[in-house]
């Protein structure tokens, strides 16, 4: 059943260039599905012109076709079209239209992992009779040097390098250092790197949407193609949109796109470091005179008690969030007070909780690493091997052990690829083994039975080192050794006695003892829960949430550690739990909590 209120049937009605700014647990997924079922059935979309629904990641583009599926009993099909803003930008633009940008290139493809653009320029060269590492040509010559005298390459690698939407270079979005390298030397330097990547078309995503930006700039009859076969355009989670992809959009519109969309909330942004620009979409749902603002402001997910609670962040001339239809609990907020010694002994608690109220889906979530690991029982990490393939064998396992078989199933499948064809090591040759791989059952039901027979983490790393590298050989028929690199001696990376320890005391599982698992913020994202309980770190650190963070004292629109705070604290439907260092006084929580929240004792502590 979809519920029409006021809200959802002023932006349901809506054309042209619109923005709807979604709180958490709105409907929102829903609500885009109810769009586009709507302009089917007014015969607005049809024939060979449907809708393109786009969001930022998989996960939520999957959300999207399963809403619409409950909404209408059957999948989104042709002529609309479902997949992430990425995908759209390759598929439809970059990929199709490359030629135009280039005559004289490989077939592009677009590369999973960047790294390839640092390792295509690497060589090795013999001299007084050792084997060194070098630079092919011409990266050494004068006018790609840095101001050490030494190329720009070991200051600024080209995986780092990214073109903006005005075209100039930058280092991850940022300028390079006038004290490190010569303004013309970086440029002369950027500029072989990209037009030598782009003619063996090896593409990044950033340099796809670039691509794409500049074709769409010089060939308006992509954008009126486009338009045609796209009539309405809606992105989903717009507030991540990068100003790549926002240019993108733009231009579409500049060149005809009558109906575009940008559906998202700027406080659930989360990826500056990947370019996300909240502020754009702020601007223009606030300022903007040529975009209809939309808001959805009922929460249909959490009772008020958890509303009130990460709405703390937000600015006080906001709407205010209410919940409908969700009852309160007694004991929907309980907050935990840690020390060195209880982590456990508060998950023990939580899983106790989650079990005797039966919530299903659960999820404990921290900020670092450090505390992640201290959760997990982890101590200095130790690195027993001198490659990394064995941790990933390890991290394919656990995700097989708590359940996730599909992303199990893809980790191993790109761990065998390589193994299976060690003579190939031209990245496109390898994914395109890797893709067809994929949609063989054969294949992976041997990549199932792989990580159901693993030799056990009870073993020693001596041990689980030796057995796993024959058991992969055998099983994958290799006519050659799997290797390790395991590290024998004593060194900065490695106590000798860990040799003899346990896989499982050094590598621990990502989950608790009812297999709720152990995580960042980043990964719960978009998800719906029966409850989360979130830990919060004890020192103030750029990498950190801590208590004082959940607060908006400057009335400012919050930075990205607030907003961490606001995504992890809006997931849960039933239970809100949260844990601070026992630094923090019942008065100060009380405080800012009120006196509702259950706070649990350090002698509660114990099964319940």
């Amino acid at each position: 059943m979809y519920f029409e209120n006021e809200e959802r049937l002023a932006y349901l009605s809506a054309r042209g260039k619109v923005i709807l700014n979604a709180c958490p647990g709105s409907g929102k997924t829903t609500t885009i599905a109810k769009k586009i079922l709507n302009l089917e059935i007014s015969k607005e979309i049809g024939g060979h012109a449907g809708v393109a629904c786009l969001s930022f990641t998989n996960a939520a583009k999957d959300e999207i076709n399963e809403a619409y599926i409950r909404l209408s009993g059957r999948s989104l099909q042709f002529p609309n079209h479902v997949s992430t803003i990425d995908s759209f930008i390759n598929k439809y633009i970059t990929l199709p239209f490359y030629n135009l940008l280039n005559r004289d290139f490989n077939r592009p493809k677009i590369l999973d992992h960047t790294t390839i653009l640092d390792d295509m320029w690497k060589t090795t060269y013999i001299k007084n009779g050792k084997t060194l590492e070098g630079l092919l040509r011409p990266l050494n010559n004068a006018e790609y040097k840095a101001k050490n005298n030494r190329s720009v390459f070991h200051l600024y690698p080209p995986s780092e390098i990214r073109i903006e939407p005005n075209g100039a270079f930058s280092i991850s979005g940022n300028q390079p250092s006038p004290e490190k390298v010569d303004k013309t030397n970086f440029e002369n330097y950027c500029k072989l790197i990209k037009n030598t990547q782009f003619k063996k078309g090896l593409i990044s995503t950033g340099d796809s949407a670039f691509i794409a930006l500049h074709l769409l700039k010089s060939n308006p009859k992509i954008c009126e193609w486009l338009s045609l076969r796209f009539p309405f355009i809606i992105i989903d989670e717009a507030q991540d949109n990068s100003a790549m992809q926002h240019a993108i959009f733009e231009e579409l519109v500049k060149q005809g796109l009558k109906n575009i969309e940008l559906i998202g909330d700027p406080y659930q942004s989360l990826y500056e470091w990947r370019d996300a620009k909240p502020s754009e979409f702020l601007r223009k749902y606030e300022t903007d005179q040529t975009w209809q603002s939309y808001d959805l402001t009922d929460n249909r997910r959490s009772p008020q008690s958890i509303i009130d609670i990460f709405s703390k962040v937000r600015r006080s001339e906001d709407s205010k969030i209410n919940s409908v239809d969700c009852g309160d609990f007694e004991d929907s907020i309980l907050i935990y007070k840690y020390s060195s010694v209880n982590h456990q002994l508060i998950i023990k608690h939580y899983d106790d909780c989650c079990a005797i109220k039966k919530h299903i889906s659960s999820c404990i979530v921290v900020r670092g690493n450090s505390l992640k690991d201290s959760l997990l029982g982890k101590n200095t990490e130790q690195r027993p091997w001198g490659i990394d393939l064995p941790k990933r064998i390890i991290y394919a396992k656990n995700l097989y052990i708590s359940g996730d078989i599909k992303n199990a199933i893809k980790e191993i499948r790109a761990i065998c690829i390589p193994l299976i064809h060690s003579d190939k090591t031209e990245y496109h040759a390898l994914k395109e083994i890797e893709r067809e791989k994929s949609l063989d059952p054969y294949f992976n039901s041997l990549m199932i039975t792989i990580l159901d027979e693993l030799p056990i983490f009870s073993k020693t790393i001596q041990d689980w080192t030796n057995e796993t590298q024959t058991f992969l050989k055998n099983k994958l028929e290799l006519g050659h050794d799997v290797d390790f690199d395991l590290r024998n001696r004593k060194s900065k990376y490695l106590e000798k006695s860990t040799l003899s320890e346990s896989v499982s005391q050094h590598f621990k599982k990502s989950f608790s003892a009812l297999n709720i698992p152990i995580t960042t913020i980043h990964q719960v994202k978009g998800q719906t829960l029966d409850s989360i309980l979130v830990f919060f770190n004890e020192r103030k650190h750029k990498d950190n949430i801590i208590f004082d963070n959940i607060s908006n004292n400057s009335n400012g629109f919050p930075d990205e550690t607030k907003r961490l705070i606001y995504v992890a604290l809006s997931r849960p439907r039933h239970l809100l739990a949260m844990a601070f260092p026992d630094s923090i006084t019942d008065e100060e929580i009380k405080s800012k909590f009120g006196e509702k929240v259950k706070i649990v004792k350090e002698d509660e502590l114990k099964p319940l």
